[in-house]
């Protein structure tokens, strides 16, 4: 029945306070019964952090709707050997009501310090995945989502434990309990998915939050596995599309900035403006003579260049730029060199000449106005 789920084998009603534990997994499941069991088969061997399992059944097909009504008797057996799962609850809505709705109904029924969102079609590949992400979450207060890597074949850098990123896909997201209470629910104007996720790291961006990747989790997707079962890839585009059309009419389209740093400035104003651009989801490359200090961020490509060179190399450079397709193309080049500024605008370039040390509220400005364009 649309609203109940079995807990424990008796019915589950919603409104009901769920036990308190460390985190709360949320999974809305819509039919793939073969990579559902191997996702929660996952998560239970490979979780060491006390948790609830919260399912949403998407409207499934009764052999799916049949398993997860048979989950109580599968938890019970592996709770008792591994003693970290502590609450199996499945919540059955008639139809398809998408991931975001689904999503949010879980949201509502959660009351742990820390809610992970997985898709189904995720494979944990890490032992103790989640007290990890946790852990990460914990080392700075300005944390609030962590995604683990969706790559294993990706170079990290050693030593580094998480790396910030532009938004935290929703594949596998670990969220502060103070996000949620700060930003809320997720957006249902997004309908079936795509772009959902973005939206909510742009709205916890907004309100100070980081997001970053956990590099010693590696969680498999499977990606686009619970849409091609939904879609024809025509009907895929199309909602993909849409989405975009809508968080892009939200918070404007992202953008390519080049700044051409010629002279010595500060570098927590310079940061400053990076790092918030970057958090905005824009790409910033950044060009100055010395990389005094790495902007980690993986949005922000920083590279060291001779400044004798600046003003016949970079017009040739964006000329070059200006014969590329628009996602590869620069958006708006600043530089601190109003010559270079000149010469680059008489090629052609959205160029515009800055003071790093004051000009911020313009830097802004000029952003916000072309990514709405």
């Amino acid at each position: 029945m649309s609203g109940e789920g079995k807990k424990g084998g008796a019915f589950y009603k919603e409104g009901k306070k769920m036990k308190l534990a460390q985190c709360d997994i949320i999974i809305p499941v819509f039919n793939r019964l073969d990579v559902t069991k191997n996702c929660l088969g996952s998560i239970y061997e490979r979780t060491d952090t006390e948790s609830n399992l919260i399912l949403i059944d998407n409207g499934s097909d009764r052999e799916t709707r049949d398993f997860l009504d048979s989950l109580y008797v599968s938890h019970q057996a592996q709770a008792d050997a591994k003693k970290k799962i502590r609450e199996a609850i499945v919540i059955h809505n008639n139809s398809n009501k998408g991931w975001v709705k689904a999503v949010n109904q879980g949201l509502k029924l959660s009351l742990s310090p820390y809610i992970c969102i997985m898709n189904n079609d995720t494979v944990v590949r890490t032992d103790d995945w989640l007290s990890k992400l946790i852990d990460v979450a914990e080392l700075e207060k300005e944390i609030g989502l962590v995604n683990p890597r969706f790559d294993i074949k990706k170079k990290i850098e050693s030593g580094k434990r998480f790396v910030e990123i532009d938004f935290c896909r929703g594949y596998c997201i670990l969220i502060k309990r103070s996000v949620v209470e700060k930003i809320g629910l997720f957006d249902e104007s997004y309908g079936l998915g795509y772009y959902d996720d973005d939206d909510y790291s742009v709205r916890a961006s907004r309100e100070g939050f980081k997001c970053v990747r956990a590099n010693e989790v590696f969680v498999e997707h499977l990606r686009d596995s619970t849409f091609s079962a939904l879609f024809e890839d025509r009907e895929r585009r199309a909602l993909h599309e849409n989405n975009k059309t809508l968080f892009y009419s939200k918070w404007g389209r992202r953008l390519k900035i080049v700044f051409i740093v010629s002279k010595t400035v500060n570098e927590n104003k310079l940061s400053h403006i990076l790092f918030s651009l970057a958090r905005k989801q824009h790409i910033v490359y950044l060009w100055n003579p010395v990389n005094t200090v790495p902007f980690e961020h993986i949005n922000i490509r920083q590279h060291a260049f001779p400044r004798l060179f600046y003003r016949p190399f970079f017009p040739t450079v964006v000329f070059f730029n200006k014969m590329k397709k628009e996602p590869k193309r620069y958006n708006l080049v600043f530089s601190d060199d109003i010559k270079l500024s000149r010469i680059l605008s008489k090629a052609g370039a959205p160029s515009f000449f800055i003071d790093i040390e004051k000009d911020n509220d313009r830097i802004d400005e000029i952003v916000d106005v072309t990514s709405k364009v």
